[in-house]
């Protein structure tokens, strides 16, 4: 920090935060292990959840790949073993799941969406779009889509939701025959959120339970509705957009007139409805615009920001975009820029995004984008962070499906992060691979946070030179650097290497430098120090300069 008559650069050498000791979890062969993936814990227990749509059940034997969700413990597991959930469901073909109701489960995909309610005792949702109710089997076999809310400590038995349904009973018509409840699913503290994107023949919604008062939020937007095959409820999330005391809802439709829309709905208690307050639409003919999302305080101003995933966006074929909108207030969005990581062919960025909390201990949150067919469908995730202004257009790490041992495939399909997993104070990153059947748990590092200061004079005297060199009078300025470093479990003390550069405007070639360093009655034009500092402790260097 400051200026004098030179410009001062202090180079200190930099710490990434690397993904420490990767902790691999494999499932069954050719179940989908990790198409979804769910960082959980319950009092001392952390978990890593896996939804595996397409395995088979040991607790369902007689039902054909109905898909399951996996728990895996993180603490006192050596053999990294998974054992799938017991949901306490039916184990045969036809159950009575209602007075017009029977269940088939075959193919369901349970696991095809995971997610949990923000709080320490947290609830997790799981869901499966393809579950079907066969009562009508003989003129109409209904794809309604199921989910399951499971108690925090993953054991006692949780509850159904079939909101197609129940929705279907009341008026026995088409529109929500094929809505495929639980494509994507959102939890908050009081909102159970499900993507239908079959609803109203494939314009689709999205069906928002409050468990305050057990009612259903209802989209009644004509406009919306009737706009057919915009599949509405791909993708959904929910953030404090209008105000940072209320909770607003958003929907995908990746394929609205071609080329995708994102919706931000205001959940309007008093008349239980859905009320359309933001939208934005997509550039480009098939980039499945709104296929993910994220709602996440990029800025820290107690509003949440949006990212939007366009994974099929093309220059060449499918490289994937993610454009990111800033709050500007009461609902106000405003496109800040688009992030397409390297750009890679086919990579299909952005295809997840998850909100990571705050890996470098800045104050911001971060985020991942997982783009899972990049290198030939090795996979890679990015890790942006947040700051002031929103988000730092250049990512800061990229992990790789290929430098993972065994290599991956798929990696990036599913991530969650936000929590910490093996207790170090940072939150961790959990990756799935579904076409490995594996999932990655990335645990962050700590990191050390550089507090640095320079000072200098505000002026010199030129006209009274107040030193010599030699016999020469020049004119001289003292220069302090002071250092400091702090964290969360980072060590007591730390070597420091850095390098004070005493004239770093850009001249012409031959140009000597203006200001020298004195060091040992010698005129350098750079120091090279070496410091060892203590935790909290502020450690200052004094030099002196001349100036020519």
């Amino acid at each position: 920090r400051g200026r004098g008559l030179a410009a001062l650069l202090l180079a200190l050498v930099s710490r990434r935060i690397p993904a420490g000791r990767p902790v691999h979890f494999q499932g069954p062969a050719d179940s989908f292990f990790g198409y979804a993936v769910l960082e959980h814990f319950h009092d001392n227990t952390r978990w890593v959840l896996v939804g595996a749509p397409k395995a088979d059940s040991k607790y369902s034997p007689s039902v054909k790949s109905p898909g399951a969700v996996f728990k895996c413990r993180v603490h006192t597991n050596p053999d990294r073993r998974c054992t799938e959930l017991d949901m306490a469901r039916g184990k045969n073909r036809g159950t009575s799941c209602g007075k017009t109701c029977r269940e088939d489960r075959d193919d369901e995909w349970m696991g095809v969406s995971l997610a949990r309610q923000p709080k320490a005792d947290g609830r997790v949702l799981a869901c499966a779009h393809r579950w079907k109710n066969i009562y009508y089997e003989a003129d109409h076999i209904l794809p309604h889509g199921f989910c399951y809310i499971i108690p925090s400590n993953l054991q006692a038995k949780g509850r159904t939701l079939i909101p197609c349904y129940e929705e279907y009973k009341k008026k026995y018509g088409e529109e929500h025959g094929s809505c495929q409840a639980g494509i994507a699913g959102f939890f908050t503290e009081e909102l159970v959120v499900m993507g239908a994107p079959g609803s109203f023949y494939w314009a689709g919604t999205v069906k928002v339970l409050n468990l305050t008062d057990n009612t259903y939020l209802k989209l009644n937007d004509e406009v919306i509705m009737n706009r057919r095959y915009t599949y509405l409820g791909y993708a959904v999330t929910a953030g404090h957009f209008s105000h940072a005391s209320t909770t607003d809802v958003v929907g995908g439709a990746p394929q609205d007139k071609g080329i995708g829309k994102v919706y931000i709905f205001r959940a309007d208690r008093r008349s239980g409805t859905l009320i359309k307050i933001f939208q934005a639409s997509g550039k480009k003919m098939g980039s499945y615009f709104g296929s993910s999302l994220c709602a996440v305080d990029l800025n820290g101003d107690g509003l949440s920001d949006l990212l939007v995933g366009a994974p099929m966006f093309s220059e060449i074929r499918d490289e994937g975009q993610v454009t990111v909108y800033i709050n500007r207030g009461n609902g106000a969005l405003e496109e800040q820029l688009a992030l397409t990581g390297d750009g890679a062919y086919n990579a299909h960025f952005g295809e997840s995004i998850a909100s990571l909390d705050d890996l470098d201990d800045d104050g911001f949150p971060d985020v991942a984008i997982g783009a899972p067919k990049e290198d030939d469908f090795a996979g890679a995730v990015y890790i942006y962070h947040g700051d002031a202004s929103g988000i730092v257009p250049q990512y800061s790490m990229k992990l790789s499906g290929r430098k993972i041992n065994p290599v991956l495939r798929m990696f990036g399909q599913s991530i969650s992060g936000g929590i910490d997993m093996d207790g170090n104070g940072y939150p961790d990153v959990t990756v799935g691979a579904f076409m490995s059947d594996s999932v990655v748990l990335l645990r962050a590092r700590p990191v050390i946070t550089m507090d640095v200061a320079i000072f200098l004079p505000g002026s010199i005297n030129i006209t009274a030179p107040q030193c010599h060199d030699g016999q020469q009078p020049v004119n001289c300025l003292n220069v302090t650097t002071c250092f400091s470093f702090r964290g969360k479990h980072v060590p007591g003390e730390i070597g420091l290497n850095y390098v004070l550069t005493a004239d770093v405007a850009k001249k012409e070639k031959g140009q000597l430098p203006r200001v020298y360093f004195v060091l040992l009655g010698e005129t350098v034009g750079q120091v090279t120090e070496k410091l060892q500092l203590t935790y909290m402790e502020e450690t200052c260097h004094h030099y002196v300069a001349h100036v020519k």
